[in-house]
């Protein structure tokens, strides 16, 4: 399933993706991978969401590479490059609620089939409000 995704978001990316102005995206994909990164680093021993592979099953290591540097920089190149900078808050506001609940529904197959496993007090509606704090 995460290699599915990986491959279904690197098509997306490069056909979707603003690669012409990557420069103004980088500094922010960068803060992406060191926060997700940084995570993993300070709650290795309790975290609160955690992938398990689909080959490996002792490891979650190789996922969670895979979506620090090819997932999430893929999903923020996305998210900015349509990104209504110049709109009104309210389109802002629908703009960064609809990528929520895309968000979630993307995920909820991971979380149904055991792919991604909530923990230590973690629960699935706390991702939607997890995603618009890490936005706004």
């Amino acid at each position: 399933m995460h290699i599915v995704l990986t491959a279904l978001l690197i098509l997306f990316a490069a056909i979707k993706g603003n690669w012409r102005e990557w420069e103004k995206y980088h500094l922010t994909i960068f803060y992406v991978i060191i926060c997700n990164l940084l995570y993993n680093h300070l709650s290795r021993k309790k975290m609160l969401w955690e992938y398990y592979p689909d080959f490996y099953p002792k490891s979650h290591i190789i996922v969670d590479i895979l979506y620090s540097f090819i997932n999430l920089p893929a999903i923020t190149l996305l998210f900015l490059t349509f990104f209504p900078f110049h709109a009104s808050r309210f389109r802002k506001v629908r703009y960064i609620s609809l990528w929520a609940g895309v968000s979630l529904l993307v995920e909820f197959p991971f979380y149904k089939f055991g792919r991604l496993v909530l923990q230590n007090g973690y629960e699935y509606w706390m991702d939607g409000l997890f995603y618009i704090v890490c936005t706004v």
